[in-house]
């Protein structure tokens, strides 16, 4: 019994640790949007961190850096494939969608989406 409390610790602990996710490829749809269509695409480098203890986003995307709080997180009801976070920081709210294979991400703005394709995450 001991073993398996300690393995249950042991795993939520490595959970919980911080995940990097290596931007390969970024597209932005700007409003109006078009399902599928990028205003704006590259691969130049970008990085998101993602503590889900602290409850920390941090996008480094191209010359940008935005910090976020994870205010909420649910299973995306449309998709149950995804996760939705809720993100809050002092110029207002974002939402951010994560694929359970951690291979897609988007951030949905008011005025433009960002459809990340990402590497392996890594945990620090």
């Amino acid at each position: 019994m001991k073993y398996f409390i300690a393995l249950l610790l042991l795993s939520g602990s490595m959970y919980s640790q911080e995940q990097v996710f290596n931007v390969q490829r970024y597209c932005v749809d700007e409003f109006p949007f078009k399902i599928g269509e990028c205003d704006i695409s590259g691969n130049e480098y970008s990085f998101v961190f993602l503590d889900r203890k602290k409850n920390d986003v941090v996008f480094f995307f191209t010359n940008m850096k935005l910090k976020y709080k994870i205010m909420k997180s649910v299973v995306y009801s449309p998709d149950p494939n995804y996760i939705l976070y809720s993100l809050e920081n002092e110029k207002g709210t974002v939402d951010m969608k994560i694929n359970k294979q951690n291979t897609k991400m988007e951030f949905l703005y008011p005025n433009n989406h960002i459809y990340l394709t990402v590497g392996k995450s890594t945990k620090l």
